[in-house]
């Protein structure tokens, strides 16, 4: 931990293994809370996680920068980059191989750092709210094969093709942002910054990204039960964010209720980024509670055939398995929809 942060890191603890079965709660696929619509191998040198797929290092959709700089002065680069911008607020840090070796695992240096700017996102969830999902931003910094320390992070393109979202007046602003922040990080040129040509942005669209599940109780009770259930488990909750407070509290606009948990426990998180690291831009594990504007309340989570199918994840099904089997436990305590 650096001296002098008035934030420290997070020791997370990903969700634990749970009996129930992903048969448990039933929900629809993709249901959009925005604006109504009409109707993401690499030869780089890079170890393959597999046979198909994207290399070890790399994610579909996810802009991948190689720093000049060693992890530690990268990341301390990247925090104050964040922290001395008065129109942003960290939100979190998250020191994945903290929280494996707190468990007795051992994982490279991996640490996520969760930012945002009410008065860039609101719009964003004012065209889809399940953008929540994604929402607030955030960039990660790890150490790969051969010592190589990378910055990754979500670009707009990624938002857009995963939540649909149409002509928003702010993505251009947030894409400068992310790449200026990811520049003084690694030392690379902003402008040298792009998506790699196979970065996937077209599979992204293509992969059931999340699931919406609709709940028996209003909104507040909703979101009580999640917390109740997660509370009641081993998983530690690490984080929430009410979307709805932030924009009307920094004036950015108003949404209906939308907010996100963030929870885990690394004995399941660390095997995931020992498959490939750049799933740490993922984790910890995260539901979005959200209302549309008949009223109804909906759960959203990612499924595990994304995580996998996005970071091309090997060897480790049983664990995606666990996570599946425990946030169905979650959504269905949450919505009531429970066996």
């Amino acid at each position: 931990m650096m001296k002098g942060r008035s934030i420290g890191c997070l020791i997370l603890f990903w969700a634990c293994v749970s009996s129930a079965s992903a048969k448990d709660v039933k929900g629809a696929r993709g249901l959009s809370m925005g604006r109504k619509k009409k109707g993401g191998n690499k030869k780089n040198g890079n170890k393959m996680n597999g046979k198909k797929g994207v290399a070890v290092d790399e994610a579909l959709g996810l802009v991948r920068v190689e720093s000049k700089f060693s992890f530690e002065t990268t990341y301390t680069n990247l925090y104050f980059a964040l922290d001395g911008n008065p129109k942003i607020s960290v939100v979190a840090e998250i020191d994945h191989s903290a929280a494996a070796a707190s468990v007795g695992l051992t994982l490279a240096p991996n640490r996520l750092i969760v930012f945002g700017n009410p008065a860039l996102g609101t719009p964003v969830m004012e065209d889809n709210l399940l953008a929540g999902l994604d929402l607030p931003q955030k960039m990660l910094v790890w150490e790969g094969e051969e010592g190589k320390v990378f910055v990754g992070f979500n670009p707009p393109d990624y938002l857009v093709a995963r939540h649909d979202l149409g002509d928003v007046a702010t993505l251009d602003t947030i894409d400068g942002a992310l790449k200026n922040f990811a520049s003084v990080a690694t030392g690379v040129a902003a402008g040298e910054i792009v998506a790699r040509p196979r970065s996937g942005i077209h599979r992204v669209k293509r992969i059931v990204g999340y699931n919406t599940f609709p709940s028996e109780f209003d909104f507040d009770t909703t979101l009580q039960n999640l917390v109740t259930a997660i509370e009641n488990g081993p998983p530690t909750i690490a984080f929430q964010v009410d979307h709805a407070a932030n924009a009307q509290n920094s004036g950015a606009g108003l949404l209906l209720s939308n907010t996100l948990v963030v929870f885990g426990n690394p004995l399941i998180g660390t095997p995931l980024m020992e498959s490939n690291p750049t799933v740490g831009i993922d984790l910890p594990l995260k539901i979005l509670v959200t209302q549309d504007t008949n009223g109804d309340v909906y759960v959203v989570a990612n499924t595990v055939r994304f995580l996998r199918a996005r970071h091309n994840l090997q060897g480790v099904r049983d664990t995606l398995d666990k996570i599946d089997n425990v946030l169905m436990t979650l959504i269905g305590a949450a919505t009531g929809k429970a066996n």
